[in-house]
């Protein structure tokens, strides 16, 4: 935990130093993300599918390559499925779905494809993206919270942005490193789209 408030604590001072001795772009967002994970927590299994995300990334420096640190909120459903219900998949009361919150930090390295004045430009980026889990809905007929998380984790992540005058588009695939639940083996591997502007 100590390892982790202060890898934390590192990256708010670099977001907060980096606009003193470069050019920035500020660049809000929202969009959607997809993840594909399975895993067995004891009596039973749980999914995480779907969510949305808002938050921001910074683009530093104006040559070909740009350092794209950012701070985003996530929000992700994960489906609850008893054992039992495995026979009986039309059973409601033993399947419940929640949501999963956290916080991630990307930090990568950009490249700019095309020029970054224009009417279209064209950018490719890659780096690591440490999150943290800060909350999970609770259900009442199932055993499931954030003691069955591993709460700090992290990825490697690839993606790919367009810019169209002031608009952004950005898609990013982001490869899990770290278990996601405590008891139980699986990366979460993500897919997440977002749409903003840049100023």
């Amino acid at each position: 935990m100590k390892q982790s408030m202060k890898l934390l604590a590192a990256f708010a001072l670099l977001l907060m130093i980096t606009p003193s001795f470069a050019q920035v772009t500020v660049n809000p967002k929202v969009g959607l993300n997809v993840s594909a994970l399975d895993a067995k927590l004891q009596n039973m299994d749980a999914e995480v599918r779907a969510g949305w995300n808002a938050g921001f990334d910074l683009r530093v420096g104006d040559g070909i390559f740009f350092l794209n640190p950012g701070v985003h909120y996530y929000s992700y459903t994960a489906r609850l499925l008893k054992e039992n219900e495995i026979d009986n998949p039309e059973d409601i009361k033993l399947k419940d779905e929640t949501t999963i919150q956290s916080v991630r930090l990307p930090l990568n390295i950009g490249f700019r494809l095309t020029g970054d004045n224009g009417l279209l430009g064209i950018h490719a980026k890659g780096g690591i993206t440490p999150s943290y889990i800060i909350g999970v809905n609770e259900k009442e007929n199932f055993d499931f919270n954030m003691k069955d998380l591993n709460r700090f984790n992290y990825g490697a992540n690839l993606g790919v942005g367009i810019d169209l005058a002031f608009l952004t588009v950005d898609v990013t695939y982001e490869i899990g490193l770290k278990d996601y639940f405590k008891s139980a083996q699986g990366k979460n591997n993500m897919l997440t789209a977002s749409v903003g502007i840049k100023f």
